[in-house]
């Protein structure tokens, strides 16, 4: 079997289908104009504008075939996963001030009910709740999250996410930070579970008033509940968010978990309005509409309760499995080749069985949202690369399949959020040779009217591929609306030298030429795009428009019936 340093063939065919199924999404109908019913008879003629084609299918992406899918490039590289936000190892532990349900000092109008609730909540639990940070022998911090107790004795429930085997060699040792600013070391642990992620550690003091768990809660509906994080400016902090059961045939028993103000943290217990842990966050999103993944709190409660493992030193910490042994795995690399061979049927349950394995591999999830996007399944691509993003949020090749798979996701239930924007940006800050990420960065920021961004975005995908005819498309569109014509026609020239073929960027140069009156160029160009495209509509409506206006009736007659048969829905 290849290894994994050796697996650097790409996936074409998947990574060109997926350009194509985004390319050739319908266009939306465009609004009829006045002269419908009769595009021949001469009228005042309104001031001809450049219009960005449909949001479905702009940029096409018909020359992704030479592009690389940059999610199958990886090759495990052992130091390359950080788990935890970038934190000055010379910077000391602050001291958490205590817990509080507002950002800065108290409000200065009344609380309302639900604020009082809230804050009742807090009081309840602050003794409970612990900040925890991971420290390597050179004082560095290296992690860090949130978690509780959960006995009388000092034990502390986290996520296996923070003693993660990647860097558990490299952990000197373990500190918690109470509430009240009170640090104490962690002596050991008892149990650290990456499939559960079940993590058991033992405090210095052996006297604490632990939470208590609610197991077999009905998740079936949205439930509200309440998250406690831990903020540098804030310290522990709680606040209220929603949880409900993942039904997708990716979720692996993860359930998202939002809210409006607290992101959580890794190791974050999820309470019920009696303060009882009913989950814990084990994925971070690091978003700004901020979602976790958090997993029941029923396997968590059934190691509590029954007899505890031996006590182990920090030192023995689980060392594996590593990015590296999971992807020379027998499993890892039976299901990427069946993926790599183009049989995605049969990959799909290879890759749920080993992401059900190796629940904390990123690579493992972004494989499997890229079989769930090449099946159809927008929605659950989603899902799937939401969890690599959360994993490591410093590979900008998965902040990357996120966007794509977010700009896919049509379905009905898809919020329309920023989160393409976000994961674009992330992506193109992490892997600035991106050319495409570029591109389809350029294209959210023109349809979000930001040509300023658009167009700076542009020029680096310019500079990254100069032969790249989708960038000289979009640079001709974005041009054009800021009014440099010259520049568009220039531009759309070049996209046209660079592919003949390209049905967007004809249609692109027969609305420049109806701009400048030269109307029987304008319908050359409209025709050559109706011949590439027949299914285009608009185009034969401008090309009936075009032809009128140069003279040719029965031409004009001819391509506006085209358009209504295009157009007109079938009868029954």
């Amino acid at each position: 079997m290849k290894q994994p340093s050796s697996i650097l063939i790409t996936l074409l065919a998947v990574s060109f289908c997926l350009g194509s199924a985004y390319s050739q999404t319908p266009a939306k109908k465009p609004a009829h104009p006045p002269e419908i019913n009769d595009p021949v008879t001469k009228r005042p003629e309104p001031l001809p504008t450049i219009e960005l084609p449909a949001d479905d299918g702009f940029p096409a992406m018909e020359e992704l075939g030479e592009y690389e899918n940059p999610l199958l490039l990886f090759q495990g590289n052992p130091n390359g996963l950080p788990m935890g936000e970038e934190i000055d190892p010379g910077r000391p532990p602050d001291l958490l001030p205590p817990l509080a349900p507002f950002p800065g000092d108290a409000p200065d109008k009344p609380m309302t009910p639900a604020e009082l609730k809230l804050l009742s909540l807090g009081q309840k639990v602050v003794a409970s709740v612990v900040s925890i940070r991971v420290w390597d022998e050179f004082g560095g911090q290296i992690a860090h999250g949130v978690g509780c107790f959960v006995t009388d004795d000092g034990v502390v429930l986290t996520d296996a996410g923070l003693v993660h085997p990647e860097i558990a060699g490299k952990i000197d040792r373990i500190t918690l930070t109470t509430a009240d600013g009170t640090n104490q070391p962690v002596t050991g642990f008892y149990l650290a579970d990456n499939t559960t992620g079940v993590t058991l550690l033992q405090a210095e003091t052996r006297s604490s008033k632990p939470l208590r768990f609610k197991t077999e809660v009905n998740l079936a509906k949205e439930t509200p509940c309440h998250v406690v994080a831990v903020s540098e400016k804030r310290g522990l902090v709680i606040a209220n968010a929603k949880i409900q059961k993942d039904s997708s045939v990716t979720a692996l028993g993860w359930h998202p978990l939002r809210g409006d103000e607290s992101p959580g943290a890794v190791g974050s217990p999820v309470l019920d309005d009696d303060g009882n842990v009913i989950a814990m966050v084990g994925m971070r999103v690091p978003l700004k509409s901020w979602m976790n993944f958090a997993l029941k709190a029923d396997q968590a409660a059934f190691e509590v309760q029954r007899r505890r493992s031996a006590f182990q030193p920090l030192a023995n910490l689980p060392k594996a499995p590593t990015l590296v042994s999971v992807a020379r795995s027998t499993e890892f690399l039976e299901a990427f080749q069946t993926l790599q061979a183009k049989r995605v049927e049969s990959a799909l349950p290879k890759l749920i069985r080993l992401t059900a394995k190796y629940p904390r591999s990123a690579e493992c999830w972004a494989l499997l949202g890229l079989a769930a996007s090449y099946l159809g399944g927008a929605s659950e691509a989603v899902n799937c690369q939401r969890k690599a993003v959360a994993l490591d949020p410093k590979a900008g090749l998965y902040w990357h399949q996120l966007a794509f798979a977010k700009l896919r996701d049509k379905s009905a239930t898809a919020p329309n959020t920023e989160e393409d924007r976000e994961a674009l940006e992330l992506a193109t800050q992490q892997r600035p040779e991106d050319s495409l990420a570029w591109l389809l960065l350029a294209s959210r920021h023109a349809r979000d009217g930001n040509l300023g961004k658009a167009e700076d975005a542009l020029n680096r995908v310019i500079l990254l591929a100069p032969d790249f005819a989708q960038g000289h498309y979009l640079m001709a569109y974005v041009r054009g609306r800021l009014r440099d014509y010259d520049g568009a026609e220039q531009h759309i020239r070049r996209a046209l030298n660079l592919n003949s073929r390209y049905p967007e960027a004809w249609y692109y140069q027969g609305l420049m030429f109806d701009k400048k009156g030269d109307f029987d160029a304008a319908a050359k160009a409209y025709q050559t795009t109706v011949r590439l495209r027949p299914n285009h509509p608009q185009a034969w409506m401008n090309l009936a428009h075009s032809l009128k206006k140069a003279g040719k009736t029965t031409e004009a007659r001819q391509a506006f019936q085209e358009h209504q048969r295009r157009t007109t829905p079938a009868k029954p």
